[in-house]
């Protein structure tokens, strides 16, 4: 790396650092990427656990999670079973980024008006802002998603 490189690197970092941001949106404004938030980041303890030490959370019919925060980052599994005649999620966007990793099951990805079908291994990448959602094509479907800065509306 140059030496030009560094001082944005310590830019992108602060930014991360920021205070959370708010609650998904699922508008039709046409929001630019934002780190800025409104709440304090919260400073979490080092930690090692196993799988049972986490509960899940039931979020409404069809979808539990179970999520795990540092102070800028948020990992969740989540769990979605389909019910026969429920209406698809909207698409929906929010400022952080997210990554949505395939574990069981197969979804059609929505993100920016593009779809595709994947399946476990498979990944969708949305950046701050940018309008997404699936679509079940599985009774069940598992996704492992990360977001950055941490999703402070997902602490219970």
């Amino acid at each position: 790396m140059t030496r030009r490189t560094f001082p944005m690197l310590a830019v992108l970092g602060s930014a991360f650092a920021q205070n959370a941001p708010s609650p998904a949106k699922t508008d039709d404004k046409n929001v630019g990427r934002d780190y800025s938030g409104g709440q304090p980041t919260v400073k979490v303890e080092p930690a090692i656990l196993g799988a049972d030490e986490k509960s899940w959370q039931q979020v409404r019919p069809g979808l539990r999670r179970k999520a795990w925060f540092n102070d800028r980052l948020t990992m969740v599994l989540f769990e979605f079973t389909r019910i026969p005649g429920a209406k698809p999620d909207a698409q929906h966007y929010h400022a952080n980024d997210q990554m949505s990793y395939v574990v069981e099951g197969r979804i059609r990805a929505l993100l920016d008006g593009k779809s595709k079908e994947i399946g476990p291994g498979g990944v969708f990448i949305a950046p701050s802002n940018v309008r997404h959602g699936i679509e079940l094509l599985t009774d069940k479907v598992v996704l492992l998603d990360v977001f950055t800065p941490t999703r402070e509306d997902f602490r219970v």
